[in-house]
């Protein structure tokens, strides 16, 4: 990706965040970005393109720091909580991407949008689902708890905490109410001494 299509990838997220995605045009991003609409065309061939290259954007940033976590040594519980806080420094860095990728709008009007996040949402799910394991296996997490059902309520409750922030027009700090709740998730599915 050249830096003139992140450049145009960033400013159709922030008109998708402001005004919803029904009401990005190539004339409306041409205008913000001062560009004419054929110039935009020589980046992208179309809305679905440029769509699509969204989605890659979010994939690749996701992708980094996953390769960056299977590198690490750190423990597999370890690991989910990076990633988690991950996702909670970056949409803090980076509001209107939490905007864009936690609207329902999006998925309902673009079927290879949704395709696409479907396939990253299950790539990430892969993994941390390999992370909860290993975490179980070396007794981090008790063995006897559903596997999944732990990873739901990591990822949904971070979903449910980015939707509440961007609900309430960002007025907590993410960052620090995404630690607490994972600390105390943390504490209710790690192992109890006796």
């Amino acid at each position: 990706m050249t830096e003139r299509q992140e450049d145009i990838i960033l400013a159709a997220i922030s008109i998708i965040a402001r005004e919803g995605y029904k009401n990005l045009t190539t004339k409306k991003l041409a205008s913000e970005l001062h560009l004419s609409e054929a110039a935009l065309y020589r980046h992208f061939v179309n809305k679905e393109d440029l769509l699509l290259s969204i989605m890659h954007y979010f994939e690749n940033i996701s992708h980094n720091v996953l390769q960056e976590l299977q590198k690490s040594n750190l423990n597999p519980l370890e690991k989910v909580h990076f990633f988690i806080m991950n996702r909670y420094e970056l949409f803090t860095s980076n509001p209107d991407l939490a905007q864009v990728m936690f609207s329902d709008e999006m998925f309902y009007h673009d079927p290879v949008f949704f395709k696409q996040f479907q396939k990253i949402s299950l790539n990430h799910r892969q993994i941390l689902l390999n992370f909860i394991n290993e975490a179980q296996n070396e007794s981090l997490i008790p063995s006897e708890l559903n596997s999944t059902q732990i990873f739901t309520i990591l990822i949904g409750s971070m979903r449910f905490l980015i939707t509440q922030w961007n609900l309430s027009g960002k007025e907590f700090d993410l960052i620090k109410e995404g630690n607490s709740l994972l600390q105390t998730i943390k504490y209710l599915i790690e192992p109890k001494k006796i």
